[in-house]
Protein backbone atom coordinates (compact mmCIF):
# COMPACT_ATOMS: atom_id res chain seq x y z
CA UNK A 1 0.00 0.00 0.00
CA UNK A 2 1.14 3.55 -0.95
CA UNK A 3 1.89 5.83 1.86
CA UNK A 4 -0.75 9.09 1.78
CA UNK A 5 1.18 12.19 0.77
CA UNK A 6 0.25 14.88 2.45
CA UNK A 7 0.20 17.92 0.09
CA UNK A 8 1.76 21.07 1.04
CA UNK A 9 0.80 23.38 -1.60
CA UNK A 10 3.28 25.85 -0.90
CA UNK A 11 1.12 28.31 -1.95
CA UNK A 12 -1.38 26.47 -0.34
CA UNK A 13 -0.37 24.25 2.76
CA UNK A 14 -3.29 23.07 2.04
CA UNK A 15 -4.01 19.24 3.88
CA UNK A 16 -5.17 16.98 1.08
CA UNK A 17 -4.37 13.34 -0.02
CA UNK A 18 -3.95 12.01 -3.16
CA UNK A 19 -1.09 9.58 -4.51
CA UNK A 20 1.57 10.13 -7.12
CA UNK A 21 1.52 13.62 -6.58
CA UNK A 22 4.05 16.89 -6.58
CA UNK A 23 4.53 19.35 -4.10
CA UNK A 24 2.96 22.57 -5.38
CA UNK A 25 0.53 25.48 -5.01
CA UNK A 26 -2.78 25.09 -6.85
CA UNK A 27 -5.32 22.77 -7.67
CA UNK A 28 -6.06 19.75 -10.41
CA UNK A 29 -7.91 20.37 -13.52
CA UNK A 30 -10.72 17.79 -14.51
CA UNK A 31 -9.29 14.76 -16.57
CA UNK A 32 -9.33 14.92 -20.07
CA UNK A 33 -9.05 12.10 -22.72
CA UNK A 34 -9.05 13.85 -26.49
CA UNK A 35 -7.70 10.83 -28.22
CA UNK A 36 -7.56 7.17 -28.24
CA UNK A 37 -4.26 4.80 -29.43
CA UNK A 38 -6.31 3.41 -32.45
CA UNK A 39 -4.20 5.64 -34.62
CA UNK A 40 -0.79 6.85 -34.51
CA UNK A 41 -1.37 6.53 -30.78
CA UNK A 42 -2.35 8.54 -27.51
CA UNK A 43 -2.18 12.18 -28.03
CA UNK A 44 -2.73 14.13 -25.39
CA UNK A 45 -1.25 17.47 -26.53
CA UNK A 46 -1.95 20.22 -24.03
CA UNK A 47 -2.13 22.77 -26.93
CA UNK A 48 -4.85 21.04 -28.71
CA UNK A 49 -6.34 19.93 -25.32
CA UNK A 50 -6.73 23.96 -24.68
CA UNK A 51 -8.30 25.11 -27.98
CA UNK A 52 -10.70 22.04 -27.65
CA UNK A 53 -11.76 23.15 -23.63
CA UNK A 54 -10.78 26.70 -23.96
CA UNK A 55 -10.59 28.25 -20.18
CA UNK A 56 -10.48 24.80 -18.34
CA UNK A 57 -6.84 25.21 -18.44
CA UNK A 58 -4.42 27.25 -16.69
CA UNK A 59 -1.90 29.26 -19.11
CA UNK A 60 1.32 27.58 -17.23
CA UNK A 61 0.57 24.67 -15.28
CA UNK A 62 2.89 23.35 -12.71
CA UNK A 63 2.35 19.76 -12.98
CA UNK A 64 0.78 16.78 -15.06
CA UNK A 65 -0.73 13.70 -14.23
CA UNK A 66 -1.39 10.39 -16.02
CA UNK A 67 -3.26 7.55 -16.03
CA UNK A 68 -5.24 5.09 -17.95
CA UNK A 69 -9.05 5.57 -18.44
CA UNK A 70 -9.42 3.02 -16.38
CA UNK A 71 -7.16 4.20 -13.34
CA UNK A 72 -3.82 2.60 -13.84
CA UNK A 73 -0.89 4.06 -13.46
CA UNK A 74 1.52 4.76 -16.48
CA UNK A 75 4.24 2.35 -14.86
CA UNK A 76 1.93 -0.32 -14.59
CA UNK A 77 1.04 -0.37 -18.80
CA UNK A 78 5.11 -1.39 -19.89
CA UNK A 79 4.12 1.53 -22.47
CA UNK A 80 7.19 3.66 -23.54
CA UNK A 81 5.83 7.57 -23.65
CA UNK A 82 7.15 9.98 -26.16
CA UNK A 83 6.42 13.03 -23.91
CA UNK A 84 4.85 13.74 -20.25
CA UNK A 85 5.50 17.16 -18.86
CA UNK A 86 3.58 20.38 -18.81
CA UNK A 87 4.79 22.55 -22.01
CA UNK A 88 3.70 19.72 -24.62
CA UNK A 89 1.05 17.45 -22.44
CA UNK A 90 1.48 13.82 -22.68
CA UNK A 91 2.16 11.77 -26.36
CA UNK A 92 2.27 7.87 -26.35
CA UNK A 93 3.37 6.50 -30.12
CA UNK A 94 2.19 2.99 -31.26
CA UNK A 95 5.42 3.28 -33.20
CA UNK A 96 7.56 3.32 -30.62
CA UNK A 97 5.91 -0.07 -28.25
CA UNK A 98 7.53 -3.32 -28.29
CA UNK A 99 6.49 -6.38 -30.60
CA UNK A 100 2.84 -5.47 -32.12
CA UNK A 101 1.40 -3.67 -28.76
CA UNK A 102 -0.66 -0.12 -29.27
CA UNK A 103 -0.59 2.28 -26.47
CA UNK A 104 -3.14 2.48 -23.92
CA UNK A 105 -5.67 4.86 -23.92
CA UNK A 106 -4.67 7.39 -21.05
CA UNK A 107 -5.92 10.45 -19.43
CA UNK A 108 -4.57 13.93 -17.91
CA UNK A 109 -5.06 16.75 -15.80
CA UNK A 110 -2.97 19.73 -15.27
CA UNK A 111 -2.16 21.41 -11.85
CA UNK A 112 -2.82 25.38 -12.12
CA UNK A 113 -2.02 27.76 -9.73
CA UNK A 114 -4.66 29.00 -6.91
CA UNK A 115 -4.73 32.09 -8.81
CA UNK A 116 -6.49 29.76 -11.38
CA UNK A 117 -8.76 28.41 -9.47
CA UNK A 118 -9.48 31.21 -7.54
CA UNK A 119 -9.10 34.30 -9.69
CA UNK A 120 -11.54 36.04 -7.69
CA UNK A 121 -9.53 36.09 -4.19
CA UNK A 122 -6.18 37.31 -2.88
CA UNK A 123 -2.90 36.65 -0.53
CA UNK A 124 -2.12 38.28 2.90
CA UNK A 125 0.71 39.41 3.65
CA UNK A 126 3.47 36.72 5.53
CA UNK A 127 2.91 36.32 9.21
CA UNK A 128 5.50 35.06 11.67
CA UNK A 129 3.98 35.34 15.52
CA UNK A 130 5.95 33.11 16.44
CA UNK A 131 9.65 31.26 17.12
CA UNK A 132 10.67 27.92 17.80
CA UNK A 133 12.47 28.72 21.20
CA UNK A 134 9.23 27.81 22.97
CA UNK A 135 7.85 24.98 22.37
CA UNK A 136 7.70 24.99 18.89
CA UNK A 137 6.47 27.38 16.30
CA UNK A 138 3.13 28.39 16.43
CA UNK A 139 1.66 30.45 13.53
CA UNK A 140 -2.08 29.62 14.11
CA UNK A 141 -4.92 31.38 12.02
CA UNK A 142 -6.56 32.01 15.63
CA UNK A 143 -3.78 34.07 17.16
CA UNK A 144 -2.54 35.52 14.06
CA UNK A 145 -6.65 37.11 13.67
CA UNK A 146 -6.32 38.30 17.44
CA UNK A 147 -3.06 39.97 16.94
CA UNK A 148 -3.69 40.93 13.33
CA UNK A 149 -6.95 42.21 12.93
CA UNK A 150 -8.45 42.94 9.76
CA UNK A 151 -5.65 41.69 7.72
CA UNK A 152 -7.05 37.71 7.44
CA UNK A 153 -10.61 36.65 6.59
CA UNK A 154 -12.24 34.40 8.87
CA UNK A 155 -12.28 31.51 6.29
CA UNK A 156 -9.16 30.97 4.24
CA UNK A 157 -9.23 28.76 1.25
CA UNK A 158 -5.12 28.40 1.14
CA UNK A 159 -2.34 28.83 3.48
CA UNK A 160 0.93 29.15 2.40
CA UNK A 161 3.99 28.25 4.54
CA UNK A 162 7.83 28.82 4.24
CA UNK A 163 10.74 29.57 6.57
CA UNK A 164 11.65 32.69 7.31
CA UNK A 165 14.52 32.57 5.07
CA UNK A 166 12.09 31.42 1.95
CA UNK A 167 12.99 27.97 2.32
CA UNK A 168 10.43 25.28 1.27
CA UNK A 169 8.50 23.75 4.04
CA UNK A 170 9.49 20.01 2.63
CA UNK A 171 12.99 20.99 2.53
CA UNK A 172 13.45 21.01 6.29
CA UNK A 173 12.40 17.40 6.91
CA UNK A 174 9.87 18.85 9.89
CA UNK A 175 7.47 16.79 10.73
CA UNK A 176 4.51 19.32 10.72
CA UNK A 177 2.20 18.47 13.47
CA UNK A 178 -1.01 20.87 11.74
CA UNK A 179 -1.12 22.63 8.77
CA UNK A 180 -4.64 23.98 7.18
CA UNK A 181 -6.31 27.07 6.15
CA UNK A 182 -8.27 26.30 9.07
CA UNK A 183 -6.22 26.47 11.91
CA UNK A 184 -2.71 28.08 10.62
CA UNK A 185 0.86 25.65 10.57
CA UNK A 186 1.94 23.94 14.13
CA UNK A 187 5.62 22.43 14.35
CA UNK A 188 6.08 20.92 18.02
CA UNK A 189 10.12 20.71 18.71
CA UNK A 190 9.41 17.20 20.70
CA UNK A 191 8.50 16.15 17.11
CA UNK A 192 11.88 16.68 15.39
CA UNK A 193 15.11 14.60 15.35
CA UNK A 194 17.19 17.37 16.45
CA UNK A 195 14.92 18.49 19.19
CA UNK A 196 13.64 22.35 17.39
CA UNK A 197 11.59 23.56 14.48
CA UNK A 198 12.53 26.13 11.63
CA UNK A 199 11.02 29.38 11.81
CA UNK A 200 8.42 30.03 9.73
CA UNK A 201 5.82 32.36 8.04
CA UNK A 202 2.93 31.82 7.00
CA UNK A 203 0.14 33.78 4.20
CA UNK A 204 -3.15 33.27 3.46
CA UNK A 205 -5.52 32.94 0.16
CA UNK A 206 -8.72 34.45 1.20
CA UNK A 207 -12.33 34.83 -1.24
CA UNK A 208 -13.03 38.10 -3.04
CA UNK A 209 -15.67 39.84 -0.57
CA UNK A 210 -12.60 40.20 1.78
CA UNK A 211 -10.12 40.93 -1.28
CA UNK A 212 -12.46 43.97 -2.36
CA UNK A 213 -11.79 45.69 1.02
CA UNK A 214 -11.18 49.69 -0.69
CA UNK A 215 -7.33 50.33 -0.06
CA UNK A 216 -4.60 52.50 -2.06
CA UNK A 217 -0.90 51.78 -2.76
CA UNK A 218 1.60 54.18 -1.57
CA UNK A 219 4.35 55.46 -4.06
CA UNK A 220 7.77 53.49 -4.00
CA UNK A 221 10.37 54.82 -1.48
CA UNK A 222 13.89 53.93 -1.50
CA UNK A 223 15.55 55.39 1.70
CA UNK A 224 18.45 53.47 1.93
CA UNK A 225 21.27 51.90 0.00
CA UNK A 226 23.18 48.47 1.40
CA UNK A 227 26.71 50.23 1.45
CA UNK A 228 26.25 50.51 4.67
CA UNK A 229 24.88 47.34 7.21
CA UNK A 230 22.29 46.56 4.93
CA UNK A 231 19.11 47.97 3.02
CA UNK A 232 16.98 49.06 5.56
CA UNK A 233 13.85 50.68 4.45
CA UNK A 234 12.05 50.75 7.92
CA UNK A 235 8.86 52.28 8.45
CA UNK A 236 10.00 54.55 11.68
CA UNK A 237 12.32 56.11 9.04
CA UNK A 238 9.97 56.18 6.29
CA UNK A 239 7.32 58.03 8.86
CA UNK A 240 10.19 60.22 9.63
CA UNK A 241 11.46 61.15 6.08
CA UNK A 242 7.80 61.07 4.63
CA UNK A 243 5.17 62.50 7.06
CA UNK A 244 1.88 62.26 6.06
CA UNK A 245 1.98 59.79 3.13
CA UNK A 246 2.18 56.45 4.58
CA UNK A 247 -0.83 55.05 6.85
CA UNK A 248 -0.33 54.37 10.44
CA UNK A 249 -1.67 50.67 10.48
CA UNK A 250 -0.26 49.14 6.43
CA UNK A 251 -2.74 46.41 5.37
CA UNK A 252 0.55 45.31 2.86
CA UNK A 253 4.12 45.50 1.87
CA UNK A 254 5.28 45.00 -1.27
CA UNK A 255 9.13 44.88 -2.10
CA UNK A 256 11.34 44.82 -5.14
CA UNK A 257 14.56 45.75 -6.27
CA UNK A 258 15.31 49.44 -7.48
CA UNK A 259 15.55 48.21 -10.60
CA UNK A 260 12.22 46.18 -10.40
CA UNK A 261 13.39 42.56 -9.49
CA UNK A 262 11.52 40.33 -7.27
CA UNK A 263 13.09 39.54 -4.21
CA UNK A 264 13.27 35.87 -4.93
CA UNK A 265 15.38 36.77 -7.78
CA UNK A 266 17.95 38.23 -5.56
CA UNK A 267 18.81 35.27 -3.58
CA UNK A 268 19.20 37.75 -1.01
CA UNK A 269 18.36 36.35 3.19
CA UNK A 270 15.90 39.22 4.47
CA UNK A 271 15.95 39.81 7.89
CA UNK A 272 12.56 41.48 8.42
CA UNK A 273 9.53 41.93 5.86
CA UNK A 274 6.56 43.25 7.48
CA UNK A 275 3.96 45.69 7.89
CA UNK A 276 5.22 46.50 11.52
CA UNK A 277 8.62 47.12 11.09
CA UNK A 278 9.21 47.31 7.32
CA UNK A 279 11.84 46.02 5.50
CA UNK A 280 15.90 45.19 6.45
CA UNK A 281 18.41 43.13 4.62
CA UNK A 282 21.48 43.09 6.58
CA UNK A 283 24.66 42.29 4.64
CA UNK A 284 25.58 40.34 7.42
CA UNK A 285 23.30 37.78 6.24
CA UNK A 286 24.15 37.60 2.97
CA UNK A 287 26.79 34.70 1.90
CA UNK A 288 29.86 37.16 0.74
CA UNK A 289 27.98 39.59 -0.74
CA UNK A 290 26.30 42.86 -0.60
CA UNK A 291 22.19 43.14 0.03
CA UNK A 292 20.98 44.25 -3.12
CA UNK A 293 19.19 47.85 -3.00
CA UNK A 294 15.80 47.97 -2.21
CA UNK A 295 12.45 49.74 -2.29
CA UNK A 296 8.86 49.61 -1.07
CA UNK A 297 5.41 50.51 -0.56
CA UNK A 298 2.65 50.02 1.58
CA UNK A 299 -1.26 49.19 1.11
CA UNK A 300 -3.31 51.28 3.46
CA UNK A 301 -7.22 51.24 4.39
CA UNK A 302 -10.05 53.65 2.57
CA UNK A 303 -10.35 56.22 5.24
CA UNK A 304 -6.47 56.77 4.48
CA UNK A 305 -6.92 56.74 0.80
CA UNK A 306 -9.83 58.28 0.85
CA UNK A 307 -10.78 60.32 3.86
CA UNK A 308 -13.34 62.82 3.84
CA UNK A 309 -11.70 65.98 5.45
CA UNK A 310 -9.82 69.09 4.56
CA UNK A 311 -6.07 70.37 5.08
CA UNK A 312 -5.51 73.02 7.44
CA UNK A 313 -3.16 76.10 5.91
CA UNK A 314 0.66 75.96 6.59
CA UNK A 315 1.68 77.14 9.77
CA UNK A 316 5.33 77.92 10.69
CA UNK A 317 5.73 78.94 13.94
CA UNK A 318 9.58 78.45 14.97
CA UNK A 319 12.73 78.44 13.25
CA UNK A 320 15.98 76.42 13.74
CA UNK A 321 18.16 79.36 15.48
CA UNK A 322 17.42 78.23 18.46
CA UNK A 323 17.36 74.28 19.65
CA UNK A 324 15.72 73.54 16.94
CA UNK A 325 12.37 74.13 14.36
CA UNK A 326 9.43 72.32 17.34
CA UNK A 327 6.27 72.73 14.70
CA UNK A 328 4.40 71.00 17.98
CA UNK A 329 0.66 70.04 17.36
CA UNK A 330 -0.35 71.76 21.32
CA UNK A 331 1.57 74.68 20.62
CA UNK A 332 0.27 75.20 16.90
CA UNK A 333 -3.14 74.67 18.41
CA UNK A 334 -2.62 77.51 21.43
CA UNK A 335 -1.27 79.79 18.93
CA UNK A 336 -4.00 79.09 16.26
CA UNK A 337 -7.17 78.48 18.01
CA UNK A 338 -10.05 77.45 15.98
CA UNK A 339 -7.97 76.45 13.06
CA UNK A 340 -6.39 73.35 13.64
CA UNK A 341 -8.92 69.86 14.74
CA UNK A 342 -7.77 68.30 17.79
CA UNK A 343 -7.03 65.20 16.30
CA UNK A 344 -5.70 65.62 13.02
CA UNK A 345 -5.54 62.49 10.34
CA UNK A 346 -2.34 63.32 8.57
CA UNK A 347 0.29 65.84 8.74
CA UNK A 348 2.71 66.84 5.28
CA UNK A 349 5.85 68.84 5.77
CA UNK A 350 7.69 70.54 4.35
CA UNK A 351 10.97 73.59 4.15
CA UNK A 352 9.51 76.83 4.11
CA UNK A 353 11.12 77.34 0.65
CA UNK A 354 8.86 73.80 -0.43
CA UNK A 355 11.43 71.61 -0.32
CA UNK A 356 10.58 68.10 1.00
CA UNK A 357 11.81 66.49 3.84
CA UNK A 358 13.82 64.06 3.13
CA UNK A 359 15.83 66.60 0.44
CA UNK A 360 17.36 67.90 3.98
CA UNK A 361 18.97 65.29 5.46
CA UNK A 362 18.40 66.23 8.37
CA UNK A 363 17.27 63.94 11.34
CA UNK A 364 14.22 64.22 12.34
CA UNK A 365 12.91 63.54 15.86
CA UNK A 366 9.23 63.05 15.43
CA UNK A 367 6.75 63.90 12.38
CA UNK A 368 3.21 62.66 13.29
CA UNK A 369 -0.34 63.81 13.09
CA UNK A 370 -0.58 63.31 17.14
CA UNK A 371 2.83 65.39 17.89
CA UNK A 372 3.35 67.49 15.29
CA UNK A 373 6.76 67.93 14.11
CA UNK A 374 10.21 68.52 15.81
CA UNK A 375 13.66 68.90 14.32
CA UNK A 376 16.76 69.42 16.92
CA UNK A 377 20.15 70.80 16.15
CA UNK A 378 21.67 68.80 18.46
CA UNK A 379 21.07 65.64 16.38
CA UNK A 380 21.95 67.07 13.14
CA UNK A 381 25.37 65.96 11.68
CA UNK A 382 28.66 68.45 12.97
CA UNK A 383 28.32 71.54 11.73
CA UNK A 384 24.70 71.26 10.48
CA UNK A 385 21.28 72.68 11.70
CA UNK A 386 18.00 72.00 11.23
CA UNK A 387 16.12 73.98 8.28
CA UNK A 388 12.89 76.19 8.87
CA UNK A 389 10.02 73.82 7.95
CA UNK A 390 6.36 74.62 7.68
CA UNK A 391 3.79 72.00 8.37
CA UNK A 392 -0.35 71.59 8.07
CA UNK A 393 -2.45 68.89 8.89
CA UNK A 394 -5.55 67.16 7.42
CA UNK A 395 -8.74 67.14 9.56
CA UNK A 396 -11.82 64.97 9.59
CA UNK A 397 -14.99 66.00 7.50
CA UNK A 398 -16.89 67.10 10.81
CA UNK A 399 -13.96 69.68 11.60
CA UNK A 400 -13.60 71.16 8.06
CA UNK A 401 -17.63 71.25 7.94
CA UNK A 402 -18.19 73.80 10.89
CA UNK A 403 -17.90 77.12 9.95
CA UNK A 404 -18.05 80.19 12.17
CA UNK A 405 -21.03 82.08 10.82
CA UNK A 406 -21.88 84.80 12.99
CA UNK A 407 -24.99 85.77 11.85
CA UNK A 408 -26.33 82.68 12.85
CA UNK A 409 -24.31 79.27 11.13
CA UNK A 410 -22.59 76.57 12.79
CA UNK A 411 -19.25 76.91 14.93
CA UNK A 412 -17.63 73.94 15.46
CA UNK A 413 -16.27 73.09 19.34
CA UNK A 414 -12.76 73.79 18.30
CA UNK A 415 -13.82 77.53 17.73
CA UNK A 416 -15.87 77.97 20.08
CA UNK A 417 -12.96 77.16 22.38
CA UNK A 418 -11.14 80.63 21.92
CA UNK A 419 -14.14 82.84 20.24
CA UNK A 420 -17.13 84.55 20.87
CA UNK A 421 -19.21 85.87 17.99
CA UNK A 422 -20.71 89.78 19.51
CA UNK A 423 -23.68 91.91 17.61
CA UNK A 424 -23.82 95.06 17.25
CA UNK A 425 -27.18 97.52 17.44
CA UNK A 426 -26.58 98.55 13.57
CA UNK A 427 -26.58 94.99 12.71
CA UNK A 428 -22.95 94.51 12.45
CA UNK A 429 -21.21 91.46 14.50
CA UNK A 430 -17.71 90.84 15.19
CA UNK A 431 -15.29 88.29 17.32
CA UNK A 432 -13.74 88.18 20.10
CA UNK A 433 -11.20 86.46 21.53
CA UNK A 434 -11.41 84.17 24.90
CA UNK A 435 -9.65 82.76 26.62
CA UNK A 436 -11.50 79.35 28.29
CA UNK A 437 -15.42 80.25 27.15
CA UNK A 438 -18.09 77.69 27.31
CA UNK A 439 -19.38 76.56 23.75
CA UNK A 440 -22.75 78.31 23.10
Amino acid sequence: MKAQVVTILFASLLVATHQESSVYPGCWTQWFDRDNPSGNGDFENLAIQREQTPGKICDNPLDIEVRTVTGGSMASTGDIFTAADTITGFVCENNKQTQTKMCSDYEVRYLCPVEFCYPKGCWTEWFDRDDPSGTGDWETLTDIIKEKPGKICENPLYLEAQTTSGKSVESTGDVISVASPSSGLVCENKNQKDGSCEDYQVRFYCPDEFCMIKSCWTEWYDRDNPSGTGDWETLEDLYLKHPGEICEYPLEIDVLTTSGGSVASTGDTIAISDTSTGFVCKNADQNGHLCEDYKVRFRCPEEFCESKGCWTEWFDRDNPSGKGDWENLELLLQENPGKICEYPLQIEVQTTSGNSVASTGNVITASDPNTGFICENSKQPAGKRCEDFKVRFFCPEDFCKSVVDPNGGQQNDQFCKYYKVCYSSSGGSYIETLNNPPCP
